[in-house]
């Protein structure tokens, strides 16, 4: 699977939650994003995940308890893996190339005709 696709999907799912968990899983990841990038080390990442907690970030930019929020997080999480599984369960290339009609002058050249569905 093309890992450009694979994020394809997940940011169509991602756009398709309901806007009170695209919004505090978008805000934890931009949180988690923003320390990846200060890190120099996986160590680095790490202490500042604990120092910075992204989840307690949302916890009190939404008003929910910390318990609240890593749960719906982690429903968030399962129900995108889960959505995940079914496209790519779905997903697949077909080639249409020999099916397509070419100009003259691009008969030599190569071109492809994939549809995703």
């Amino acid at each position: 699977m093309n890992e450009k696709m694979m994020e394809v999907f997940t940011r169509d799912i991602i756009a398709s939650l309901p806007i009170n968990k695209r919004m505090l899983y978008q805000f934890i990841e931009g949180v988690e994003d923003h320390l990846a990038q200060q890190a120099e080390t996986k160590e680095q990442f790490l202490k500042l995940l604990k120092e910075k907690s992204p989840h307690h970030q949302a916890a009190n930019r939404f008003g929910m308890t910390i318990y609240e929020t890593v749960d719906l997080m982690h429903e968030i999480e399962d129900e995108i893996s889960e959505k995940l599984e079914r496209k790519l369960d779905r997903y697949k290339w077909i080639d249409y190339t020999c099916y397509a009609t070419y100009p003259k002058q691009t008969i030599h050249s190569a071109r492809y005709y994939l549809i995703i569905s």
